[in-house]
């Protein structure tokens, strides 16, 4: 018995039975690999974030690294470390972007991030 995989229709954004997580932005203190300072946090979600900064890190392309976050004060959060994984590194003169996945289980202060994120993305929009 043969049977096919049903292909995606060209330029379908995602998939109707599970749809992406929402996504936030951020600016917090990060430390990684060397980098230390204040870095815009895109696209933040459980399941990982972008990272921008004016300033380039050494880190390479599927390397597990920690990542120590200083959420801003509002937020109400201390300092936690978070497990992840590089996913992509895109550089140039003006800005220095990567893409990382978390792994390693649920970090519960990093759950509680993303819901006051979640939760002032929401009050934004009202």
């Amino acid at each position: 018995m043969f049977f096919t995989k049903k292909k995606k229709e060209a330029g379908a954004a995602f998939d109707a039975e599970t749809p992406r997580a929402p996504r936030y932005t951020s600016l917090a203190m990060v430390s990684i690999n060397g980098f230390e300072g204040q870095a815009v946090l895109r696209n933040v979600s459980i399941g990982g974030f972008c990272m921008e900064s004016k300033t380039f890190a050494d880190m390479d392309v599927s390397a597990v690294y920690t990542i120590r976050i200083d959420p801003e004060t509002s937020a109400g959060i201390s300092r936690f470390e978070l497990t992840v994984e590089l996913r992509w590194i895109l550089s140039s003169p003006e800005k220095f972007s990567v893409g990382f996945k978390t792994v390693r289980g649920s970090n519960r202060l990093f759950e509680q991030y993303v819901g006051f994120l979640k939760e002032q993305h929401r009050r934004q929009a009202s």
